[in-house]
């Protein structure tokens, strides 16, 4: 049998110079891929030919292979697994060669000896048998598409474009038997069902990511690493936690004031890790009394109860700032290290005990050199930042002040990252350019520029304690209320120092899914069936036990709220009957305006948030004080260091402005 051409039919004229320019456009090679176009489309109208021997084709293949080796390499090599997407976006450089070899040789085609080694060593009477010869003008199309995707450009032209190249590709070779009209139907109707179905693999694989991240977090939260931790400084895209319910917590008092449990400490960071060297734990003895263990001798006059899910037998547990003893708690053994991280080996499953703790103080052990180190990459940045806020030379105090200050005036809270920058730049960019981050951001900077006015100070990461559940009676933390902040030796003790703008729990709960309720009722109800299960009985609100009984007309109002797109709200009730807030501020002036703005017909669409409606507001009414008004309400309602009546008076002076200015005047107006 001689050797023949597999039924492999060459790529019409124009359509693969026409793929080479879809690949450049995408991936941003457009001046390399026009020329490479030309040179490929002037195969089909030149006369010139070349006689390409068979040791001519092996050797270039060769040659193209060894390219493609040393590249994938040198792209892992410094790219890391993310070098996947380099890889593809040059795979047409690296097999240019090849097919155009193939165009300007006599043959037009190329032997598969040339592109696997392994035939070129069968004898010549195996080899005419198998050793047919293919056209690569489709399989090298069909590269340039792939490489294509590679530029991630994701506007619905790229899927315009790769439509119409598929189809140029098979109208060349459509059934002639057909009416060109049934086709035209048909691959009309493919292309829409694949776009439908690329929109629903999207969305499936953004609903598989977020199920994934929250049972990671659900199970895998409490393996909280007391000498290392991984900060997400430096990733690109937007940062969402999950509304997973992880921590609950039972006060003696209600809460004026976001309650930080810390998890742990740390005091050295380089390229986006903070870590302990040469730290261990001591082993807390404990009491006479079962079940109770003494951390520090004064004893706290607070105290909390904490529910909180041990996934191992053994694991670093939330407390607040300044605990003092421990009780009530199953623990078999506590320990303690230098940091101030307490691990406890209890059973698996959710766990509970009480904090005895006295608030505002934290009995760390005395500083060393490491709380005062900044690596050689941070040191420049930090020690001109410090000379630029004039931080060198004050008082501790006054420097913290400063710090504060500057903070909490020039920077704003972010989740989103659009762009990368050199390894280690993250930090300089955030300081000098951006100045917008999520509290890691915040946190490091903060330890680093307090070290650099030579101030001691650590990075402490756990929770922030301030959502309150009607439905169960007491205080949650979702995945979402993880938090960083800074620890400073001040006056002799350490201080938390929180700089991260008091807004970002507000955004974050902003992006909580319509369906929280309803999860939220789930998880009440397993965790209240763990707690009967493992016999746990610490006193807790009674009120919640006998909602057990109660699951059917429970169920139909969690429906009816969902159906009214309606929340667990922060409020609680109190023993005469009346509402009053979880939080102060909610006598805010900007309540009224709502009000006046809503019966005047300027209404708010659904799902936007107060600070998009205020700025579509002072288009509209060409008001200029409403943002303001908005941003005195914010630092009213969630800052708890402002001074809330001078707040109180400036806003309701604001808001009163604005109400005599006339701008606000009723109109014919529905909702939209």
């Amino acid at each position: 049998m001689t050797s023949a051409a597999i039924r492999l039919r060459p790529a019409p004229p124009l359509l693969t110079g026409a793929a080479l320019l879809l690949w450049g456009w995408q991936t941003g090679f457009l001046p390399y891929a026009v020329p490479m176009a030309v040179l490929l489309e002037l195969s089909y109208w030149s006369r010139w030919r070349w006689p390409i021997t068979d040791q001519e084709f092996n050797n270039v293949a060769d040659i193209s292979g060894v390219v493609f080796f040393l590249t994938v390499v040198y792209i892992f090599i410094r790219n890391g697994a993310d070098g996947i997407f380099a890889v593809l976006s040059i795979m047409p450089f690296i097999l240019y060669m090849l097919i155009l070899v193939q165009r300007y040789s006599q043959q037009g085609t190329i032997k598969l000896s040339a592109l696997f080694i392994s035939l070129r060593r069968l004898e010549a009477a195996d080899a005419e048998d198998i050793n047919h010869e293919i056209d690569l003008s489709l399989p090298y199309l069909l590269v340039c598409m792939i490489s294509a995707s590679s530029g991630n450009q994701r506007t619905i032209w790229f899927f315009i474009s790769c439509c119409l190249l598929v189809a140029a590709v098979l109208w060349s070779f459509r059934p002639r038997r057909y009416h060109c009209s049934l086709w035209i139907i048909l691959i009309s109707l493919s292309f829409l069902l694949g776009y439908g179905a690329q929109i629903g693999i999207l969305k499936m694989h953004r609903s598989i990511e977020l199920s994934m991240m929250q049972l990671f977090e659900r199970y895998m939260w409490r393996y909280r690493d007391p000498d290392r931790t991984t900060t997400a400084i430096g990733t690109i895209g937007r940062l969402k936690l999950s509304d997973s319910i992880v921590l609950r917590v039972d006060t003696d008092r209600q809460l004026t004031h976001p309650l930080l449990l810390r998890e742990a400490s740390y005091s050295s960071y380089g390229f986006g890790v903070w870590s302990n060297v040469d730290t261990g734990f001591d082993l807390i003895d404990p009491d006479i009394t079962p079940g109770n263990w003494t951390l520090e001798q004064n004893k706290g006059d607070s105290s909390v109860v904490v529910s909180t899910y041990m996934t191992k037998d053994t694991g670093v547990i939330p407390l607040p700032q300044g605990t003092t003893n421990i009780r009530n708690s199953n623990a078999i053994e506590i320990n303690r290290n230098h940091y101030g991280a307490v691990r406890m080996e209890a059973r698996e499953g959710w766990i509970t005990y009480r904090a005895l703790y006295q608030p505002g103080k934290i009995d760390d052990p005395l500083p060393n050199n490491r709380d005062l180190a900044i690596a050689e990459t941070y040191r420049p940045d930090f020690q001109r930042l410090a000379r630029q806020w004039d931080l060198y030379g004050k008082q501790p105090r006054a420097i913290l002040q400063t710090v504060k200050r500057n903070f909490a005036e020039n920077f704003r809270y972010s989740l989103t990252r659009r762009n990368r920058y050199p390894r280690g730049k993250y930090l300089h960019n955030f300081l000098f350019n951006s100045r917008q981050g999520h509290c890691e951001f915040f946190a490091t900077s903060t330890v680093l520029l307090l070290r650099a006015a030579g101030i001691p100070a650590r990075y402490a990461v756990g929770y922030v304690v301030d959502e309150y559940s009607r439905l169960e009676g007491r205080y949650i933390a979702r995945a979402r209320d993880a938090h960083s902040w800074a620890l400073a030796y001040l006056d002799g003790r350490w201080q938390a120092v929180d700089t991260t703008p008091s807004i970002w729990a507000t955004e974050e709960d902003a992006e909580a899914s319509s369906l929280e309720p309803l999860f939220d009722f789930m998880s009440w109800v397993k965790f209240r069936f763990a707690r009967w299960q493992s016999g746990d009985r610490i006193e807790e609100k009674t009120s919640a036990d006998y909602l057990l009984w109660l699951l059917i007309p429970l169920v139909i109002l969690l429906i009816w709220r969902l159906y009214g797109k309606q929340r667990i709200s922060r409020i609680k009730t109190g023993d005469a009957g009346k509402e009053y807030a979880v939080y102060p501020g909610m006598d805010s002036a900007l309540y009224d305006l709502i009000r006046e703005l809503e019966q005047a017909g300027y209404y708010r669409r659904q799902g936007e948030t107060l600070g998009v409606w205020f700025a579509r507001l002072d288009e509209e009414m060409e008001c200029r004080n409403l943002n303001d008004a908005l941003q005195l309400h914010y630092r009213y309602r969630f800052d708890p260091a402002s001074c809330g009546s001078e707040l109180r008076e400036r806003l309701s002076e604001q808001v009163t402005t604005i109400l005599e200015s006339g701008l606000i005047s009723s109109r014919d107006r529905t909702p939209s």
